[in-house]
């Protein structure tokens, strides 16, 4: 199974579930229609999957087979018995997409099209995958660098990516959780309410809760943000309306001047 069509099969069953939960428990009013909104998140989608297809020799199981059969990598070095080291893999990896995404941020050439994935202005579980094909190309030479180097094992990286893709969704997604509920929650993973908070127009919030999967970066590193009490604006303040979630705009908009 390629990783192209892994990413494909749990987008579809998620993109199911969670607009399904999105319907009928909604955590807040939709800003845009979904007919709005979505030709240009599949179809940015679309692309990325096309490119991800082009690019298999360079897939995240790819370099972790090219670790395994070169011996290279920490966890190819050492002894350690195979459980802890699958779970350490799956830490270890969680942590780098945590800086991989900081790094998103962070860095001008990074952000410009990682804007991409903020400009969008009602999150639901379309926009986990609304990347520019660019920032895919950049992610996939990321990952896959910290793969080699961390040596993780191919069942690792494929539960890993599993793991991140389904995630993603479930935080992006418009989804009600009740408050007791939630705050258990996010001691352990991130959550949709805690998530929505970094993609806020503000740059003092939208510059914490980075992490995707596990929320023990944030409060480790100092960049967590609780409830910040109110209502904002979700999204860039350039990219408010209807012509903002057209293909053609998404795939401008990083060579826009900002």
């Amino acid at each position: 199974m390629s990783e192209s069509f892994l990413r494909g099969g749990i987008f579809l069953s998620g993109l199911v579930l969670f607009s399904s939960l999105e319907y009928f428990i909604p955590y807040r009013e939709r800003l845009f229609k979904r007919s709005q909104r979505w030709p240009g998140n599949l179809l940015l989608i679309f692309i990325s999957n096309v490119l991800l297809t082009g690019l298999a020799p360079l897939s995240l199981l790819s370099f972790s087979r090219l670790a395994e059969e070169g011996s290279v990598g920490l966890l190819n070095n050492v002894e350690m018995h195979y459980p802890l080291e699958f779970i350490f893999a799956l830490v270890a990896l969680d942590f780098a997409v945590y800086l991989q995404h900081v790094l998103s941020h962070r860095v001008p050439l990074l952000w410009r099209f990682h804007r991409v994935h903020h400009s969008d202005a009602d999150l639901d579980a379309t926009s986990a995958l609304r990347f520019h094909p660019v920032e895919i190309i950049f992610s996939i030479i990321y990952k896959g660098g910290g793969v080699v180097l961390l040596g993780a094992s191919f069942e690792a990286v494929f539960v890993f990516e599993v793991i991140l893709n389904f995630t993603a969704m479930f935080n992006h997604s418009n989804i009600y959780i009740p408050q007791r509920v939630e705050s258990q929650l996010r001691n352990f993973i991130v959550t949709p309410q805690m998530h929505i908070i970094h993609h806020s127009t503000l740059s003092k919030f939208s510059n914490t809760n980075y992490g995707f999967n596990l929320s023990i970066w944030d409060k480790f590193f100092r960049s967590y943000q609780g409830d910040v009490g109110g209502e904002f604006t979700i999204g860039q303040l350039d990219c408010q309306d209807v012509q903002s979630h057209k293909l053609k705009t998404l795939l401008l908009l990083p060579f826009k001047k900002n």
